[in-house]
Parts: structure tokens; C-alpha cells; sequence
């Protein structure tokens, strides 16, 4: 048993002296400093809120991890991706308010409060959610009966510029009462929230690789939302995704679907269009295709893309010195920050990176009692 589950969610909590920062490269790296928190008795084991920053909601679950693998405590940390290592947090009851806000630009999932139960499929023990948004349907996530299941809040909310200017006071308390927020809460910032770029569009773009992925990976959201319906719609999705796995597994082992023993389907024949372009095009450059890479393209491609915005100089400028600095002044202090860089996979712009977190800090720097961040960047394994 991990030092997190033998702590008691009653015991008092202990204080830092100074709110500290953590920097990492990869957001899931951030929660081995919140589960440290709650180890140290500075975070209850229960009841956390994350406010999170970022132009990703980062809420998925990857599809093969087990209800008991969530609650493993920090056995857990190795198994997370940038993707899904917030949802696994609360499986295992450590955060139970998620605060989304996106910048203008990220829209995948829409505003306003919903409460979601997540826990363990009862016939798999896979973690999957009861929530019948497009975001988890396209992953095929969706399940009615949970085991082990847990509550938790998933706010959004639009945070778009707001200068110090009197007539968006409004503007600004609509954005805070949207958030609901109280303590004790981790402040979570990924340095692609203020200016974001999605890295497989330039993935074999000679050949328009990105949009020609689009037919092959999605889906249709069904416009009725019944438990049977969707459960259709789940059963249909999750074959799609598991075919789609095998026949790119098997581009990866082989490099050809010569000897190919699956289902020569229409997706088959589509993915060989997609197989005889890409090796064409990697041939020209004198490289070996990334057929995992081309897949989990295609895994983004399912509900329009992800979110492309390289913001200019002037507009990162203001989100952060006076939009996030306006806000956070009129937010109680919390308790631990944790900041990503997401920039060695191309989501926050590399030339925009240092000057992006040289600002985040001194703002932070301005407005809390801070120790001196950690780069834990800098010293994590590649």
C-alpha cells in the first residue's frame, strides 16, 4: 500500500511556507508532485479541485488501463500519457473538481458544469466513464454500469483576454463564478494555453497526410442520445479503434500489409491508399515511415482535429501579464503549482517556449510567496 492510501482524508493538513512550482516537459509528469503533496499531508487524500490551464482538456483514459491500476498509487505514474492523467486521479478519489479553461481557440469540450461518474466496466475492470459527450464517445469510453464509481465535477470555461479596463469587470466575474472554485486547489498551467500548435500537421504535409486521415478515423455522433443507442455506437466505435490498432501494429512490425491476416475491409482499403502515399512520400525523404506516429495522427482526427493557434508576441504578452495576472489576484493562493512545457512534442511552439515560461513564472513570482521553481525539466529522463 502506497504512503497515499494509508493517509487518513480527516487528518489535519500541513502548510508550505512557500507555494511551490514544479516544471515539466510532459504534463503527466506534474502528477507526481500533486501525489507528493497528498503524501506530505499538504493535499487531503480526498477533494482536491484542479484548475486546469491548458489548450487540451487532457480528461481521456487510455482505453486498456484497469479501475485497479488507477488506484494504485504512484504504481499508476508510468502507466499515464499527456493525454489521460487527470481522469485516473479522480478514479482513485485524490481531485473530485476539474476546472477546464481553455483558451478561445480549444473547444473540445463546450462550457458550463456537468457531473461525471467514472469506475471499473464490470465485465473488464476497465476504467470508463458515464459521460455521453462526443469527447469520450469518440474513444469509445461510455459505459452505463460502474463499479467502484466516483463523482467528480468537470467545469469549462472560455478564458479570453481581459484588460485592465473597468467595462470587463463583468467579463471577469463571470469567468470566476463559472469556476466555482474553492480550497484546496492545485493551480495547473501547460504553456500551450497561451499560444498552441498541433505538431501532425506537419506530419507528411507534402501529401496532406492530416485531412486525409479524417475519413478513416471518424465517426458519426449519433443525434440520439439513448443508453441503447449509444451503447450501439460504443460496440461499433471500439471495433473501429481496435481494427485500426491491428492493421497499424502490423504496418509497425512489418512496414507493408502484404501478408495482412485481418479483415480486408473497406477502412482496410482505405488505410492501403493512405500506406502506398505516406511510403512514397517517406522514400522522397529518405526515412522510414512512423506508421505509430500516422496513427495516432489519425487518433485526432475523430471530431475535427486538435486546436492549431501559434499566437503573436503581443497577444501572449497580455493573456499573461494582465488576462492570467488579473485572475489570479482574484483567487484564493493554492496550494501547489504545477506547469508543462509541452514543447519537445510540438503542442506549445519551441521558439515561443522559453519566453512563454520566463513570463508564467514572473508573473506567478509577482503575485504569490513562491520558492524558487523546479525544473524538473532539466533533469527528467528523455
Amino acid at each position: 500500500m502506497t504512503e497515499i492510501k494509508e493517509q487518513s482524508s480527516v487528518q489535519p493538513m500541513k502548510r508550505f511556507k512557500k507555494v511551490p512550482i514544479y516544471v515539466v516537459e510532459e504534463h503527466n509528469d506534474a502528477l507526481q508532485f500533486i501525489y507528493s503533496a497528498i503524501g506530505g499531508k499538504k493535499l487531503p487524500i480526498e477533494g482536491t479541485a484542479l484548475l486546469h490551464l491548458d489548450a487540451h482538456p487532457d480528461m481521456l483514459v487510455d482505453r486498456k488501463l484497469k479501475g485497479e491500476e488507477a488506484r494504485s498509487g504512484r504504481k499508476l505514474l508510468p502507466l499515464l500519457q499527456i493525454e489521460n492523467w487527470i481522469v485516473p486521479a479522480v478514479a482513485a478519489g485524490h481531485i473530485d473538481h476539474v476546472i477546464w479553461l481553455r483558451p478561445p481557440w480549444a473547444k473540445q469540450f463546450t462550457d458550463g458544469s456537468r457531473v461525471i461518474q467514472v469506475g471499473d466496466h464490470p465485465y473488464t475492470g476497465l476504467l470508463r466513464v458515464d459521460s455521453k459527450e462526443p469527447y469520450y464517445i469518440s474513444d469509445a469510453l461510455y459505459s452505463t454500469e460502474l463499479k467502484n464509481a466516483r463523482k467528480f465535477t468537470l467545469t469549462v470555461a472560455e478564458f479570453s483576454n481581459l484588460k485592465l479596463k473597468r467595462n470587463n469587470e463583468q467579463e471577469l466575474n463571470k469567468v470566476i463564478d463559472a469556476m466555482n472554485i474553492c480550497q484546496p486547489y492545485v493551480l495547473d498551467i501547460d504553456l500551450d494555453f497561451f499560444s498552441t500548435g498541433n505538431p501532425f500537421l506537419s506530419l507528411y504535409e507534402n501529401i496532406g497526410l492530416y485531412d486525409r486521415l479524417e475519413p478513416i478515423f471518424s465517426f458519426k455522433i449519433p443525434e440520439n442520445d439513448d443508453v441503447s443507442t449509444i451503447e450501439k455506437v460504443i460496440e461499433s466505435r471500439e471495433a473501429q479503434l481496435k481494427e485500426l490498432e491491428n492493421i497499424f501494429q502490423h504496418l509497425e512490425e512489418h512496414g507493408d500489409l502484404q501478408n495482412y491476416s485481418g479483415e480486408k475491409s473497406h477502412t482496410f482499403k482505405m488505410v492501403m491508399d493512405i500506406v502506398t502515399a505516406v511510403s512514397v512520400e517517406a522514400e522522397r525523404l529518405n526515412e522510414k515511415p512512423d506508421w505509430w506516429a500516422v496513427f495516432a495522427a489519425g487518433c485526432t482526427r475523430d471530431q475535427g482535429g486538435l486546436p492549431h493557434y501559434i499566437n503573436t508576441k503581443e497577444g501572449i504578452e497580455t493573456m499573461i501579464k494582465e488576462s492570467l495576472a488579473l485572475l489570479l489576484k482574484r483567487l484564493p493562493p493554492p496550494v501547489i503549482i504545477t506547469i508543462a512545457r509541452s514543447t519537445d512534442d510540438g503542442y506549445c511552439p519551441p521558439h515561443q517556449v522559453d519566453y512563454i515560461q520566463f513570463l508564467v513564472l514572473e508573473t506567478l513570482q509577482e503575485i504569490y510567496e513562491t520558492d524558487e521553481p523546479i525544473l524538473h525539466y532539466l533533469n527528467a529522463s528523455t
